[in-house]
Parts: structure tokens; sequence; C-alpha cells
């Protein structure tokens, strides 16, 4: 599993991040462009303020390789990747593809497993793995699982958005909360403070 999780924002259903987050998935013609030029942009200030602290957290001096986690669902060019590899420049110049599903990634249901994504072999490196959205966060686990089992030494994964619908279980209480701290870029996710 990962060594860390870090999601940049929640992403509510039926709000505005989450709509975003669908749409540079599935927009068409300029819109599409538009929804994932904007998410690039978002990653990369994300990672500009905070990769360090990620890196902290996790002890290491640096993630040699950037990746993201691929589509189990037959997407053969994830837009996800596009943005990693070529749009953020906090990433392109690591990006690496390592992962890809395996013939039984559809039948392992939603239970983490490191049998759903096959990796390029890795000799100790430090990998920041890179995932749009995260609801019960077994594709992303999956992956960084496989990951370790490839032979990477850390694994750090940064998410775009952490899918909540406030309709389920306690939900509502924890998003209420969420709402009191409002978002800001300087809002450090794994320390107590700010960096200005």
């Amino acid at each position: 599993m990962a060594d860390a999780v870090v999601p940049v924002s929640l992403a509510l259903k039926g709000e505005q991040y989450a709509n975003e987050l669908w749409r540079y998935k599935n927009a068409v013609g300029p819109q599409q462009q538009y929804f994932r030029m904007g998410l690039a942009a978002v990653l990369w200030r994300f990672l500009a303020m905070h990769e360090e602290c990620i890196r902290t957290h996790c002890a290491v001096p640096s993630f040699d390789i950037v990746t993201t986690v691929p589509s189990t669902s037959g997407r053969t060019e994830h837009p996800l990747r596009a943005m990693v590899a070529e749009m953020a420049g906090a990433t392109r110049d690591r990006h690496r593809d390592l992962l890809a599903p395996t013939p039984e990634a559809a039948d392992l249901g939603r239970a983490a497993s490191a049998r759903r994504y096959a990796s390029a072999a890795l000799l100790g490196e430090n990998v920041l793995l890179i995932d749009d959205t995260w609801a019960t966060g077994n594709h992303a686990q999956s992956a960084a699982a496989a990951l370790k089992a490839a032979g990477a030494d850390s694994v750090a994964t940064v998410v775009l958005g952490r899918h909540l619908n406030i309709d389920y279980g306690n939900t509502a209480e924890h998003v209420a909360q969420a709402r009191l701290r409002r978002f800001s870029w300087d809002t450090c996710p794994l320390r107590p403070w700010g960096h200005s």
C-alpha cells in the first residue's frame, strides 16, 4: 500500500470540482482540453507547493519517477496520463509508464490487490503515483502495491479529488467539518500548518 495518500481537495458529488473531474474525461471538443488544462494546472501548483512535504513525510530524498493509475475500464488513452506526462511541468520530466491492468483486473471487484496491475521492474526508486479520484481507494492502493512488489522503495499517492457523497453514511458530518477549514493552496495536507 502507499506510504502516503494525499488528496488535493474534496470532490463532492454534484458540486463543481467533482463535475470538472468527470468532464475532463467525458467532455468533447474544446471543453475537454479546457478541463484538462485546468486540472493539470491544479496538479502543477499543488506539487510545487507540497511535494517537499510529501517527500519529508515519506523520509525520501526525492521521487525519482512519477506515474499514473491506469484505467481498468478499457480506456486506451487515459487523459490523466497526458496531463502528467505532457502538461504539468512538475511531473513531465519524471514521468514513466509503469503500470498496466492485468487480465484479471475487472474480476477483482472492489478489493485492493497487487494482482490488479502489472508493473515494470523497479530498483528501489521512490515513486509518486497520481490518480484523479479516490472513492474507495482500491485502484490506487492496488497500483501502489504492484509498484512495491516490482521493487519500488517508497510510493506516495496524490489524488486530485477525494470523491464524497454526502448522502452516504456519516459523510455529511465529515463534509461539514471540512467546510469550516475551507480550501487554501497554503494549507499543508500533511502538516498542521501552512506555508506562508
